[in-house]
């Protein structure tokens, strides 16, 4: 297992009383990739991201990488000083609530066990068969946040390698699986055997890939 952790960036604009901030760092899940996350008020607006594809092995690919994250994160803080009113205006305009995944959430929630599903993006926008609201989509950003760094510290751990997890909310379990760049969240209750359930979802995300 490769334990090199390259260093990320981290920049902040301000435009008009509002800060934008600009993340750049090494994603070792759903795919090694160079991600860079644009965020206002706390809500990711934007993110680039660059397929690496491969685990870093050696200090060399370290140094490489750590290039192509200063580059790639410069690049992004010039282009976002350079549209930095339009993006304040568009992130406070009214929001436009994307369609979801009708087919992938109706099979999801077809499940006998399965109380309900949503769907995370890799911009973290929340795809649900509800209205979404705005409290939901800040939930969703969360989430997305925390399964990425679930994931990653499980590889950059002695936890070994996973595909999918788990996070137990008391009477209920929220499982994650990766889904097109951002994650399947599916609630359940704690009481119920996960492996089945697991495989069910496995082949619905497979299906609808």
């Amino acid at each position: 297992m490769s334990n090199y952790i390259p260093a990320g960036r981290l920049a902040a604009i301000n435009h008009g009383g509002q800060k934008i901030e600009i993340q750049t760092e090494f994603s070792k899940y759903p795919e090694p990739r160079i991600a860079t996350a644009v965020s206002l008020a706390g809500r990711v607006i934007h993110k680039i991201q660059k397929q690496w594809g491969k685990q870093i092995d050696s200090l060399e690919e370290l140094h490489i990488v750590e290039e192509l994250i200063n580059k790639q994160h410069r690049e992004v803080v010039a282009l976002v000083n350079e549209h930095a009113a339009t993006l304040v205006a568009q992130s406070t305009a009214a929001p436009v609530t994307k369609p979801a995944a009708p087919n992938l959430l109706e099979s999801v929630t077809a499940l006998p066990d399965v109380e309900s599903a949503f769907i995370v993006t890799s911009e973290g926008k929340l795809l649900s068969q509800q209205r979404v609201t705005k409290e939901a989509e800040l939930m969703a950003q969360m989430i997305g946040q925390l399964t990425d760094v679930l994931f990653d510290i499980s590889r950059a751990s002695n936890f070994g390698e996973c595909e999918d997890c788990i996070i137990n909310l008391g009477s209920h379990d929220l499982l994650l699986l990766p889904y097109q760049g951002g994650y399947l969240s599916v609630l359940v209750s704690a009481r119920i055997r996960k492996k089945e359930i697991f495989e069910s979802l496995w082949k619905i995300v497979k299906a609808a890939a």
